[in-house]
């Protein structure tokens, strides 16, 4: 409590006594008007200022701060109008003070909306209203502490930070919203963007700026109306722009923002995405803060990794072009990295696992992540086709030198990911050719599952696919999209409202597709399906033809692994008698390795090779006949 108000309190308090005993002075109750005049500075002076109280307005708050501090005042009260401890009536007010017992002239100072009614509850336009002052203000007029459970602690800003150029910009458009707001009029700034881009280090610098205080706050869903009362009381006398974390696009807390706005003039809400204004039903803008650049991701890569044992090899320059990340989610995947390397230098290896594994790329059913056992030597295709992928890799690794470092980032605004059409008959490789690939770079990869993506009703495939891309940017993960031809077909002349649709549909995936900085990878049986025009846009053509001769040879010999037992396989006549596909073989060699443990053979032979091929022969409905099985027709089981 500040000197003036102490004086002010013990001077009501004797005078209140007095008033008990002879009634209405004048000169007693002028001389504490006067000095409720003068506390301008004070905690209570404060309160008079933010609510534009008048005199009648700053009798009532002094005479509701006296008897919330003294039981003689509060036992005076009672005795002089009946009221409970604690409490003052507007008749009492009008008395002490000003000399009269009719509240007429004061009923304006009685209404909800009214200084009297936000400070005081029970306010009503009635001689013997309870109205109490609220522990709010009495604690704040008193000198305590305005902060509790509702304002969030605030984080100190690093020392030394990696200047961004889309948290320069949007620190800027934050301080001109800021100083040209009118306080008489609600207004919200929506600051939106990716967790960990850097949204309150933004508000810190600004604010650090301009010199001014906000407070940070997170809205409950179970906040009710007497609770925001008390919050946005608490944001008025402070003086500080409340700045919202978390917001949720819900009607309660868009409510919640409007009431806000609407007592404190100016918020700021943070957010992943922003809220319509027409939700919010107030003047609102919207600011974005976007992922780093190139260049600015290996500075941040860099200067966040000094407090970590790094690997000397660890290539900073590649785990930025291979991952889109935020600020925060960087620091997350290096201590994630530190956690499961327990405590070993982190490769470049291990800091790629911390970000797969701190990223929240849940697909929500809608793609499965795909384990890579295969390896370039498992992979039997044409030179050429192979070095396409090899070349794909390398775009990859060296995409941050390129665009970054050449400056061809300044030339391309969109399709700087790597676009593949993977083209061939089934069980030629594509899916294998893709984990091939993902174990090269050292990426996860994700298998789209077209039946939970594709969509009868307008706009879901869309929604759909928007997921998708949305969470893969989180950790920059290879999308595969197999029997890519559903979804990436040929537009068509529109003759009917489907058309139309489907039309829409590839046109979205195709923007989806160049704005994703990570790899794509379309998987098709039918590449003639595909537009001209989509299959110019994409990076990569890799074609992968049915096996010949040569290939299927290599395909048998790697099919069976080194531990496994073999008794006898005619290799030459298995590639001269069947044509089958990479998938087939593997199937059969699958096949035969378990006819011949269950038959405890010592090895697997033809016999148990040939069998497995009828079986899968069987699977596609094609007859296996004794001209093809040729001298091993022997070897099968008589049914």
């Amino acid at each position: 409590m500040t000197d003036d108000l102490r004086i002010i309190l013990s001077k009501l308090n004797t005078y209140l006594a007095d008033f008990a005993v002879a009634g209405y002075s004048a000169d007693r109750a002028e001389e504490i008007l006067s000095l409720l005049d003068k506390v301008d500075g004070s905690p209570v002076g404060r309160i008079y200022s933010v609510f534009g109280c008048e005199r009648y307005d700053m009798s009532a708050i002094a005479l509701g701060l006296l008897v919330s501090v003294s039981a003689d005042a509060s036992r005076l009260a009672y005795e002089l109008c009946g009221v409970h401890g604690g409490c003052i009536t507007p008749r009492l007010v009008a008395a002490v003070l000003f000399g009269t017992r009719d509240i007429a002239p004061f009923t304006g100072y009685l209404q909800s909306y009214s200084p009297l009614g936000r400070l005081f509850t029970g306010v009503t336009p009635s001689c013997n209203a309870e109205m109490r002052i609220r522990e709010t203000v009495s604690g704040y007029a008193l000198g305590g502490a305005l902060y509790d459970d509702s304002f969030l602690p605030r984080a100190d800003t690093p020392a030394e930070l990696v200047p961004l150029c889309s948290q320069q910009e949007a620190e800027k458009e934050l301080v001109s919203f800021i100083e040209k707001s009118d306080a008489s009029q609600p207004f919200i700034i929506q600051l939106v963007g990716p967790d960990g881009a850097g949204k309150h280090t933004c508000v810190d610098l600004a604010f650090g700026e301009m010199k001014r205080r906000y407070i940070p706050l997170r809205l409950s869903d179970d906040m009710d109306s007497e609770a925001m009362r008390e919050l946005t009381l608490k944001l008025l006398l402070s003086g500080a722009i409340p700045v919202v974390s978390a917001v949720k696009d819900t009607e309660r807390y868009h409510a919640q923002l409007r009431a806000l706005a609407d007592e404190t003039g100016l918020i700021i809400a943070i957010s992943g995405s922003p809220v319509p204004s027409s939700s919010l039903g107030t003047d609102a803008v919207t600011i974005r803060i976007g992922l780093p650049t190139l260049k600015e991701s290996c500075l941040l890569w860099n200067s966040l990794s000094s407090a970590f044992r790094i690997d000397g090899s660890a290539d900073f320059a590649e785990l930025s072009g291979e991952f889109g990340m935020t600020p925060g989610a960087i620091i997350k995947a290096l201590r994630c990295a530190d956690v499961i390397s327990g405590g070993e230098p982190l490769t470049t290896a291990a800091i790629k696992n911390g970000c797969y594994r701190s990223a929240d790329a849940d697909m929500g059913g809608k793609a499965v992540r795909i384990d890579c056992v295969f390896t370039w030597d498992d992979l039997v295709l044409p030179a050429q086709s192979k070095r396409l992928l090899r070349d794909a890799c390398q775009q990859v690794r060296c995409h941050h030198r390129v665009f970054d470092g050449w400056g061809f980032a300044e030339r391309m605004p969109y399709g700087r990911g790597v676009s593949m059409i993977f083209t061939g008959p089934p069980g030629t490789g594509k899916t294998m050719a893709a984990q091939v690939m993902a174990s090269e770079l050292g990426m996860e990869i994700y298998k789209i599952s077209l039946a939970n993506v594709v969509s009868k009703f307008i706009g879901e495939t869309e929604k759909n696919l928007n997921e998708i891309f949305e969470k893969a940017k989180l950790c920059r993960c290879i999308l595969f999209f197999d029997e890519a031809d559903v979804l990436f077909s040929k537009r068509t002349e529109v003759k009917e409202a489907n058309d139309k649709y489907s039309n829409m549909e590839s046109a979205f995936l195709l923007q989806k597709t160049e704005e994703y900085n990570g790899v794509v990878i379309l998987a098709t049986n039918y590449v003639q399906n595909f537009d001209k025009a989509f299959k110019r846009r994409m990076r990569f053509i890799v074609d992968f033809p049915f096996p010949d001769a040569e290939r299927r040879r290599e395909m048998w010999h790697k099919a069976f692994p080194a531990k496994a037992p073999i008794d006898f396989i005619d290799y030459d006549f298995l590639v001269e008698r069947f044509e089958l596909s990479g998938s087939n073989i593997r199937n059969i060699a699958l096949h035969s390795a378990f006819l011949a443990a269950s038959d405890n053979s010592s090895g697997i032979g033809m016999k148990h090779v040939i069998e497995a091929i009828r079986n899968e022969y069987a699977k596609s409905g094609k007859a296996f006949t004794k001209a093809e099985a040729g001298e091993y027709y022997s070897e099968l089981r008589q049914e």
